[in-house]
């Protein structure tokens, strides 16, 4: 027995999907990005997403950043969410070692939720498929979600000088805000 090719690896496929971190405010919506690397080019991605606040998150849509694939979602017993990214037309995400943005995951923050908290989000059942449907070896990381602190205007989880400083230059037209 013999091995032909590249004996530096890999000698498994590997992906890596990761969820980013945001911010926002209560009765708001938050923009969650979704990164992949992978050692293989990739033609879909399946996950579901759960969260330590389920009934604080109402999600909206899952956004593909390349216009050749296709994202939906479907909610499963209210605690949950399934996402899908594929294409129709066959195309592909290539391989990349680093982490790209490849989606976006919008969820809207019930109005309920405490100032200051953080809302955890965790992928599980991560399917990482390559071009012809071969699953790839995967894995996660999760989020979270900071709900800022009433009056938190640096957005840094600290009410302090800072914020009044970023306040004043937002009023004398120094600085821009956000929303």
């Amino acid at each position: 027995n013999f091995l032909l090719g590249d004996w530096g690896g890999p000698w498994y496929p590997q992906a890596t999907l990761s969820l980013g971190n945001s911010q926002t405010i209560p009765g708001s919506d938050v923009i969650i990005p979704l990164f992949l690397s992978s050692t293989e080019f990739v033609g879909g991605v399946q996950f579901t997403i759960t969260s330590n606040m389920q009934d604080a998150l109402n999600p909206i849509e899952i956004e593909s950043i390349d216009p050749c694939f296709s994202a939906d979602f479907n909610m499963i017993d209210d605690e949950q969410i399934i996402g899908i990214l594929f294409s129709l037309e066959g195309c592909e995400l290539d391989a990349a070692e680093s982490s790209v943005h490849f989606a976006n995951i919008t969820y809207t923050l019930s109005a309920d939720s405490e100032w200051g908290s953080q809302v955890g989000l965790d992928l599980n059942n991560v399917i990482v498929s390559d071009g012809v449907g071969n699953a790839l070896s995967v894995n996660t990381q999760g989020g979270f979600i900071n709900v800022s602190l009433l009056g938190d205007v640096s957005s840094d989880s600290e009410v302090n000088v800072v914020d009044i400083v970023s306040l004043i230059n937002f009023i004398l037209l120094i600085d821009e805000s956000s929303d």
